[in-house]
């Protein structure tokens, strides 16, 4: 079993050129029902859940393209696909905004305390920290309780990338789709 993250990420392995899976990709999210939106470029791809269907923990699928290669460090035919759930920049920044202000006041608390506790006094401001670390876990958690509610969204993204893949694999072989 995989290990709980703040950010979900798999990878996968395709044979097909990355220009045919990204066109593949583009069209599958164009004809989408319910319709999902994206930025599409050979070496980065973003597929997210439209305005109009987007919540506070809506999640995007960020995908990024590389070579794949053997151990012996020779190419390989095909890439490999890094996926990567992620929230809407807006709100990995306000995560990234918490944690860094939880931080520094558990670390002013430690400061502080200390300075307290040099002096003589009580060292009332070192519960700072365990209140900070307090905190950053409930914020660490909300980030599960957010892919919990963006479950059948996070299904449909990679639902669509999967069908995208297929869908290019064929073409790569020849087939019409």
């Amino acid at each position: 079993m995989a290990d709980p993250r703040m950010r979900p990420r798999y990878a996968v392995d395709v044979s097909c050129e990355v220009e045919t899976l990204v066109a593949a990709l583009e069209q599958n999210v164009e004809r989408a029902d319910p319709s999902l939106e994206g930025h599409f470029d050979p070496a980065h791809c973003v597929v997210r859940i439209p305005d109009g269907r987007r919540a506070f923990w809506s999640p995007e699928l960020d995908l990024t393209f590389e070579r794949r290669v053997a151990e012996s460090g020779e190419p390989v035919p095909g890439y490999r696909v890094r996926c990567l759930f992620r929230p809407v920049p807006a709100v990995w920044t306000g995560f990234a905004f918490i944690f860094a202000v939880l931080g520094a006041g558990g670390v002013a608390g430690v400061l502080f305390g200390m300075a307290q506790l040099t002096l003589g006094r009580t060292p009332t401001a070192l519960w700072a920290l365990p209140v900070a670390l307090v905190l950053a876990g409930l914020a660490y958690a909300s980030s599960f309780i957010g892919q919990g509610l963006a479950l059948s969204q996070m299904y449909e993204l990679r639902r669509t990338l999967e069908v995208s893949i297929e869908n290019a694999e064929q073409r790569a072989r020849g087939y019409q789709i």
